[in-house]
């Protein structure tokens, strides 16, 4: 199939060219542009299957509603546990087209797993840099599935060390635009299941789980199948709060660093930019807190039998914040964007 790559800042288009992943011109991370109306037409997805030649039975995963009436998209029961699973089908899909034989990524454990995993089911060999207090349980699963683990001080380090390995190919989550189309169904989902969503709550570390709900809402618009884009709520960590250089928070919570949101402690993405401009066409919002006023909304969700990590449990806290606040209301939606059962066999306790 034929495939383009567009620029979101100078909207640049590009010809498929393996392996690009930055504009030529203002070098900006770009996007996929692919045939959204026919693979929903043909496969009822906004996936063309032949992006996504690589599967382990991704998407699809329960909606629920809190006791206290947040909706909640349970992505930790993907098939390794985390809505990475939607953008490593397809980021893998496209590195086994090109003829990679090494796969290359950086992650503080959940991108990793998927990856590994992924790049397995595809018979590729893998490489992850992760930051050396990633948490052990996912250093375990990373290992049990066959990637070769490399550790590096920082995640911002890890994330350096793995884009200067020339020795495979860079597939890193954070401005890979294949990864994006993968987690675009989540918005297809969400909109068959509950038509109008008012808001998108979502942990914010690279960006990646915002922009592809974000670019998936925006095609079923255009496809006639949505009204409306719902307004988008990010939420970052304290210490680690790098969109405040791009939008201001609406709140912000931070009275010490934040050590338990592994999966959004990132001083830094490529792709902080293009999120502010979402945030500000969309009428969003953007939340920081801290682990203190966090931690009891995550043994919230454990008590309820919502076994999510404590990144996810950010994104809950907010929306609940929020919702007290009279910041947001009608239909809110949390991303429970990871499986805590990787945090608990590390030793850590709810």
């Amino acid at each position: 199939m034929e495939l383009e790559l567009r620029c979101w800042r100078c909207g640049t288009r590009l010809g498929y060219t393996p392996g690009l992943d930055r504009c030529t011109s203002c070098g900006e991370p770009l996007l996929v542009e692919s045939d959204f109306r026919g693979s929903l037409q043909r496969d009822g997805s906004l996936v063309p299957r032949e992006l996504r030649t690589v599967s382990l039975g991704e998407g699809r995963t329960p909606l629920i509603k809190s006791r206290e009436g947040v909706y909640l998209k349970l992505e930790y029961l993907n098939p390794t546990g985390s809505f990475k699973d939607r953008g490593a089908a397809t980021a893998i899909s496209e590195a086994l087209s090109r003829g990679c034989s090494l796969v290359v990524e950086d992650s503080s454990g959940n991108a990793g797993i998927s990856y590994s995993a992924y790049a397995g089911r595809a018979g590729l060999k893998v490489r992850i840099y992760v930051p050396y207090d990633a948490p052990i349980g996912k250093r375990n699963m990373l290992r049990a599935l066959g990637a070769e683990v490399v550790e590096a001080p920082t995640r911002d380090e890890a994330a350096r060390l793995a884009t200067a390995d020339s020795e495979g190919c860079y597939v890193g989550h954070r401005i890979n635009p294949f990864f994006l189309e993968g987690v675009k169904d989540l918005a297809l989902e969400l909109s068959s299941e509950l038509k109008d969503v008012d808001y998108v709550v979502t942990p914010l570390s690279s960006g990646t789980l915002l922009i592809g709900v974000w670019k998936g809402y925006m095609e079923l618009v255009e496809a006639g199948i949505s009204k409306r884009v719902p307004k988008l709520v990010a939420v970052q960590a304290c210490g680690y709060e790098s969109l405040s250089k791009h939008f201001r928070p609406i709140t912000n919570v931070c009275r010490s660093e934040a050590v338990l949101p592994d999966g959004i402690r990132l001083r830094d993405a490529p792709r902080l930019q293009h999120v502010a401009e979402i945030l500000k066409g969309a009428e969003g919002m953007y939340v920081v807190l801290d682990d203190g006023i966090v931690r009891p909304y995550l043994k919230e969700l454990w008590r309820e039998g919502v076994v999510s990590e404590p990144t996810s449990a950010y994104a809950y806290a907010a929306a609940r914040e929020l919702l007290r606040e009279h910041y947001i209301s009608g239909k809110v939606v949390a991303v429970i964007t990871g499986n805590g059962m990787k945090h608990v066999s590390g030793g850590m306790t709810i």
